[in-house]
């Protein structure tokens, strides 16, 4: 009995291990690192690039998490829009600035969404299978929090390699913020290695055969906080809950699925 319950206890830290990770606080411009030295995040425009470029203007550290249980509800109640000095700092998930990188946590979730479990039952899927349910995507996030910088420094071109892998997001790799490759039948042939072998062309044209691509939590519209606060991830769940994620609290509850399941 005691050897079943610490092979139970393995397997849940496993599947929560490999169900969510970090958040991400990212730019969401390129240009940002060179209109923060500029001052433009204290200047008049202080509370538009405050979102716009999150990292750049110090609203969420690079690597960042909700801090409250209670974010979500904070959020869809339309907090980050009514005490955003408080919330971008307490709650950058909930409010959209950090993206938590998530993973399927059971081989088997491919195969349970095609069953259509993810609309049967969404309490256990969308947290067990984000990935196969479509609540995370692929998209560029930069991985380090120099990655600003680097690029205004003309990283990007002087290190492809590198600096293209770690700061997709910064060096402007995907068309808006997509990671997908641009000819798929074409990328598979020219495989990893070439990857390597020429990085500038490569992981701008294939940045998914490439691995830049992180999947993440995030809304995939940008009313996705209107239609939260209008109480649209209640009313309409099965569509909501996948397409504001953020906004609905469900990344949240992927930031939070370690410590709620164990």
């Amino acid at each position: 009995v005691i050897f079943n319950a610490m092979l139970t206890e393995a397997l849940l830290l496993l599947a929560v291990n490999r169900a969510v990770s970090v958040g991400f606080c990212n730019d969401r411009n390129p240009s940002c690192s060179n209109w923060a030295k500029n001052g433009e995040c204290t200047g008049k425009n202080a509370e538009y690039m405050s979102t716009l470029c999150p990292l750049s203007c110090g609203t969420c550290t690079h690597e960042c998490k909700d801090t409250d249980v209670s974010c979500g509800n904070w959020a869809k109640a339309g907090n980050c829009q009514s005490n955003p000095l408080f919330m971008f700092k307490a709650c950058p998930t909930s409010c959209a600035l950090c993206t938590p990188t998530c993973k399927d946590a059971h081989d088997e979730c491919s195969s349970w969404t095609s069953a259509g479990s993810c609309g049967d039952n969404p309490e256990f899927m969308l947290k067990h299978c984000p990935v196969s349910c479509g609540v995370c995507k692929d998209t560029c996030s930069d991985t380090h929090s120099d990655c600003p910088g680097w690029a205004a420094d003309g990283g990007c071109h002087k290190n492809p390699g590198f600096v293209l892998k770690t700061c997709p997001n910064s060096c402007d790799v995907c068309s808006s913020n997509v990671c997908v490759d641009s000819n798929v039948t074409q990328c598979v042939i020219w495989g990893k290695s070439e990857c390597e072998a020429n990085p500038a062309a490569m992981m701008r044209d294939c940045p998914k055969t490439c691995e830049v691509c992180s999947q993440v939590c995030f809304d995939k519209e940008e009313s996705c906080k209107d239609w939260a606060k209008s109480g649209e991830c209640e009313k309409n769940a099965a569509s909501m809950l996948v397409l504001c994620p953020q906004s609905c609290g469900i990344c949240q509850e992927l930031e939070n699925f370690g410590k709620d399941e164990l």
